[in-house]
């Protein structure tokens, strides 16, 4: 069950990191795409800084570590599921 949800939250997680490029280019008006991605591409770094700190709560809540990267993954992949259908529909200028 708990490398099941391993590889579960890994391709959520996978996921969710692409859509961040392939939406924000589409979605975001043309004075903004920029910013946004670089916004995008920021915090998702950022969440790579913070994931070695997450672990090391384990030493004090031992659920806490597989809660959060096994929720947020899901979490992230479910809000992405919400985004709009951008196919022949033209950019936001």
């Amino acid at each position: 069950v708990r490398t099941a949800l391993a590889v579960i939250g890994k391709g959520c997680l996978s996921a969710a990191f692409n859509c961040v490029f392939l939406f924000t280019t589409e979605l975001y008006p043309t004075p903004i795409r920029q910013t946004g991605l670089g916004f995008g591409s920021t915090m998702a770094r950022v969440g790579g800084i913070v994931a070695p700190l997450v672990k090391m709560m384990e030493e004090y809540y031992p659920f806490l570590p597989p809660a959060v990267y096994g929720v947020a993954p899901v979490v992230a992949a479910v809000v992405a599921a919400f985004l709009p259908e951008t196919l022949n529909k033209p950019l936001p200028d």
